[in-house]
């Protein structure tokens, strides 16, 4: 009789203790069981089928690590990983060259209407489609097409330079359309900047250069380290636009693994795949380490 009073305030205050626990797990739940299914699954039937045979034509259950073995002592497969890593590099290299001072621009505008509209129009690669951009670059960068013309037209040419059908032309449509993904995330440093800083140095006498040197970069680090995690994990996984832009010269790993899964190689297309994801697992690791740099 003694313990009843206690029983009745402990018990509604345990239930609403299990309640605030589980909420967050109850909320989350959902978006555990979608990843569950449509990646962590998919990953493992992956995984498994990387041990499988492939031989003349048919899969067959039988374990091998004869696939590891071509991707990791086969001069063409090493060939392919390193061009996947070459075009993915000079991808993110020419939209950081690029995106830069355009964020740096964008940060700088006054007038919140232009600030808008160049948002806006930085922001158009991500709203058309993919294949509609890659034809637009195409015709952009034939032999006849308005780049070449104007390069003939000043003078910097004789002969129409090749910009479609081989690296440069995947390199430049990829940069295009990672553009967003490279400027926003330097624009939000850049606004995070407190302006008085700016202004104590310019007080102090620093020009401009030595302003942007001492406090504008250091302070945008975290925010071009995250654009180059973007950028470059989007540009290992491309596939659309190499197959457009490359013609069918530009052999990156996505395509290598499309190719294998259309010849039913499911062993080649499998460790492809994990190759893939090895990769970019490496790269996120590295720029979180050099995020952590760049907050100290």
């Amino acid at each position: 009789m003694v313990n009843l009073p206690a029983r009745k305030i402990v018990a509604p205050s345990a239930r609403r203790e299990w309640r605030r626990r589980a909420m967050p797990w109850l909320m989350l739940a959902p978006s555990l069981a979608l990843m569950l299914y449509a990646f962590v699954l998919p990953m493992l039937t992956f995984f498994e089928y990387s041990f499988y045979t492939f031989r003349r034509g048919k899969l067959i259950d039988e374990f091998s690590l004869a696939t590891y073995r071509r991707f990791l002592f086969d001069a063409y497969y090493q060939t392919i990983v390193l061009d996947t890593l070459w075009m993915a590099a000079l991808t993110t290299a020419l939209a950081l060259a690029i995106g830069y001072p355009l964020a740096f621009a964008l940060w700088r505008l006054e007038r919140p209407w232009m600030k808008r509209w160049l948002s806006l129009i930085i922001f158009s690669p991500i709203i058309v489609s993919v294949v509609v951009r890659s034809y637009g670059w195409i015709v952009l960068l034939a032999d006849q097409g308005p780049v070449n013309w104007l390069l003939r037209t000043t003078g910097l040419t004789a002969e129409p330079v090749t910009l479609v059908f081989n690296l440069a032309g995947v390199v430049l449509s990829l940069s295009h359309v990672f553009l967003p993904f490279v400027v926003f995330p330097i624009y939000s440093s850049m606004s995070r900047i407190d302006p008085a800083l700016r202004e104590a140095a310019m007080d102090l006498g620093a020009g401009w250069l030595r302003t942007f040197r001492s406090i504008t970069l250091p302070l945008t680090l975290p925010g071009v380290v995250a654009a180059v995690q973007i950028a470059f994990t989007l540009a290992l996984g491309a596939f659309v636009t190499p197959a457009m832009l490359g013609g069918g010269r530009v052999l990156v790993l996505p395509l290598q693994v499309y190719n294998a899964t259309a010849e039913i190689n499911w062993p080649v297309a499998a460790v492809g795949g994990l190759v893939l994801l090895v990769i970019a697992i490496i790269v996120v690791a590295l720029c979180n380490r050099l995020l952590k740099y760049s907050e100290a």
